[in-house]
């Protein structure tokens, strides 16, 4: 009786868990946001929590350079900002700021960064977040 009802807990407890809409959903949201202006605080915390989202979810890793420049366009080179290389990211991968500078909100927005092994696969990314 205990080891069932240990095992119905286990089921329902998976169940409540919050599941991660897939890269289906979110990835195009992602495409979307990374091009718009970003209006106030809690759009940039949406578009924050989108990128730990896919993320966190390793949404991203194992697609081709070519799949992901579909997906979210081609990032800019990580040689161009200081982070990757504090990140431990290499020159040749990319650099991905979500949203833009809106006519009200000029603060700091996310940002993901996107690492590649040899074969041109991502193997990593990184996201900084913005409360």
């Amino acid at each position: 009786m205990l080891r069932s009802t240990v095992f119905f807990g286990i089921v329902l407890a998976m169940g409540c868990a919050a599941k991660t809409p897939p890269a289906s959903e979110t990835l195009p949201r992602l495409r979307q946001a990374m091009d718009e202006p970003v209006a106030n605080e809690q759009q940039n915390r949406d578009n924050s929590a989108l990128v730990e989202q896919v993320a966190e979810a390793q949404q991203l890793d194992g697609m081709t350079r070519e799949e992901l420049s579909d997906a979210l366009g081609k990032g800019d080179k990580c040689s161009r900002h200081r982070i990757c290389a504090e990140q431990g990211f290499d020159d040749e991968d990319w650099y991905y700021e979500v949203g833009t500078i809106g006519p009200s909100y000029m603060r700091a927005r996310p940002v993901l960064i996107v690492g590649f092994d040899r074969f041109g696969k991502v193997t990593r990314t990184y996201n900084l977040r913005m409360e």
